[in-house]
């Protein structure tokens, strides 16, 4: 009777660890970072950018928009560099204050037009920084077909 006893809880103790194992030994990926909706996103130490995109009108004009977040204890200068088709950096400057957010494009704030030459579906490249360092940041390249983002490409034409 013993034996059957200790059989069972032997075959339940190794049915948990084998079914439980799985977890154990395999990262979790939702608990990887990740962007939540189209745009993409970098962090500069307590400075970080969420959700840039472009959106783009009929034309060659897009609308940069996102937000940029300061998560440090002290205000912090933002800047984002744009290089035009000659070559020529353009740079943004932002204050932002400690555990503060900007938003580009929406809550009031203007986005930045540029023009570029990429159409939607493609990629364009900006550079964030955080008042030292230029970091490069690809940005999706969208248009107005979804309806969140219809008003943004409709102002360009």
């Amino acid at each position: 009777m013993k034996i059957k006893k200790l059989t069972a809880l032997l075959a339940s103790v190794l049915t948990i660890v084998a079914l439980s194992g799985c977890s154990l030994s395999r990262d979790v990926a939702s608990l990887d970072p990740y962007a939540p909706s189209d745009g993409v996103l970098m962090d500069i130490g307590d400075l970080k950018a969420r959700n840039f995109l472009l959106i783009k009108g009929t034309g060659s004009e897009a609308l940069l928009i996102g937000s940029i977040v300061n998560s440090g204890l002290e205000a912090m200068t933002a800047g984002i560099q744009i290089l035009d088709e000659a070559g020529s950096r353009t740079t943004y400057q932002f204050e932002i204050a400690a555990k503060e957010k900007l938003d580009l494009g929406y809550g009031g704030n203007d986005g930045i037009i540029l023009t570029i030459p990429e159409r939607p579906g493609s990629m364009h490249m900006i550079y964030f920084t955080d008042g030292l360092n230029p970091v490069e940041l690809m940005v999706p390249v969208l248009d107005g077909q979804l309806e969140e983002y219809r008003p943004f490409a409709e102002s360009l034409n």
